[in-house]
């Protein structure tokens, strides 16, 4: 299946409402997938709510396009890529255009990064109406 800006606008959007795990990428949340993300980030794994979560697609924000990148649709299984489970640096480092906000194209389906003194740390997807879709963190669904 061909990606496509606009696939990824409308993947993103059919997970507005889901809840984020960090280290994640479009999986099924469950217990064993909690279990193993504690046991792998166990600082990010602290609330009280996760199994309130159970059965709901989970993503983090490089996660969204890597959900979006390995299924067939907004709700199918993931076949995961090694080649592409980038971090949002990573995935920054391998854009072949960069640039400010002043310089945006605003097309639909352009990641738009974010950035701190220690570098690229965040990943969003411009929807092509003014907003940017992301992943924010577990106490805001996205």
């Amino acid at each position: 299946m061909s990606k496509t800006n606009s696939g990824l606008v409308t993947y993103t959007k059919a997970q507005i409402g889901l809840p984020y795990w960090y280290g994640t990428f479009g999986q099924t949340a469950s217990e064993t997938l909690y279990t193993a993300k504690k046991k792998q980030y166990p600082s990010y794994y602290t609330a009280s709510d996760f199994s309130s979560q159970y059965g709901k697609r989970v993503h983090d924000c490089v996660g969204l396009i890597k959900g979006y990148l390995w299924s067939s649709s907004t709700t199918a299984t993931l076949v995961y890529a090694s080649s592409q489970d980038v971090s949002a640096s990573g995935m920054y480092s391998k854009a072949t255009t960069k640039g400010g906000i002043s310089s945006f194209p605003m097309k639909a389906g352009q990641l738009v990064f974010k950035s701190s003194s220690s570098g690229i740390h965040h990943v969003g997807v411009f929807g092509g109406d003014g907003y940017v879709y992301e992943a924010k963190g577990h106490a805001t669904a996205l």
